[in-house]
C-alpha cells in the first residue's frame, strides 16, 4: 500500500483572560459576605460556566503533537472522521482540497 500523505497534528494554545470586578462577583449571592478566597472560587466557576466574557487572548504558539504517513484511502478515512460535516462530498473533491491546501511556491497567502 503506497503512502502518499502525511499528515501532521499539531494543537495551538492560547492564554485567555477573563475580569471581573469584585462587587459584581458579591452580587450574584447577595446573602453571603465573601472573603477573597471565595471570591476568587466563584471567579473561576463564573469562567468554567461560561458566565462572563472574555477580556483577552494571546496566542502562545502552536505544538507538533505528532507526524505519520498514510495511504489515500487512510486519509479519506480520517478526512471523514474529522471533517464528518463533509463527508457527502465525492471522492474527487475530497481529494482535491486536500491536495490545495498545500501553499504553492511563489504564491501568496491572499491570492488562494
Amino acid at each position: 500500500m503506497s503512502k502518499d500523505y502525511v499528515v501532521v497534528t499539531t494543537i495551538s494554545s492560547f492564554r485567555h483572560r477573563y475580569v471581573m470586578h469584585k462587587d459584581d462577583l458579591a452580587k450574584l449571592n447577595p446573602d453571603v459576605e465573601p472573603n477573597d478566597h471565595e471570591l476568587d472560587d466563584w471567579a473561576l466557576d463564573t469562567v468554567i460556566l461560561e458566565e462572563c466574557d472574555e477580556f483577552s487572548q494571546y496566542h502562545i504558539g502552536e505544538h507538533h503533537a505528532d507526524i505519520y504517513q498514510c495511504s489515500e484511502e487512510e486519509m479519506l478515512t480520517l478526512f471523514d472522521k474529522d471533517n464528518d460535516y463533509l463527508s457527502n462530498w465525492e471522492r474527487d473533491q475530497k481529494i482535491k482540497w486536500v491536495r490545495d491546501t498545500l501553499i504553492k511556491p511563489n504564491t501568496k497567502r491572499n491570492e488562494m
